[in-house]
């Protein structure tokens, strides 16, 4: 195993940094077009057409928000290995200093 193993602290930052943003944009669109869809429903459109589109909205959005939720979970795992990748750094730093 001549390999380095190398982590790049800063382009995990920015994963990080990107992750979390992407997820807030789709949470935000996501939001407006909930709210469009609402006033869709609320109006006067009825009939089997309504029902089925309702019925698939309902799916596509549980869909939606769990990619979402997806998205925002891996951030937080970039997140997570961030802060463990920067305390082994410093426990592997202060062995070699033979502290």
């Amino acid at each position: 195993m001549s390999d380095e193993f190398h982590v790049d602290l800063d382009h995990l930052d920015q994963l990080v940094a990107r992750l979390s943003g992407l997820a807030g944009f789709l949470r935000d669109h996501l939001a407006e077009l909930e709210r469009k869809v609402a006033d869709l429903d609320a109006g006067s459109w009825d009939g089997i057409a309504a029902a089925a589109y309702t019925d698939a909205h309902r799916q596509w959005a549980t869909a939606a928000s769990e990619f979402v939720d997806g998205v925002s979970d891996m951030s937080d795992a970039a997140k997570r290995a961030h802060g463990h990748y920067t305390e082994a750094m410093t426990l592997n730093l202060n062995m070699l200093r033979g502290k």
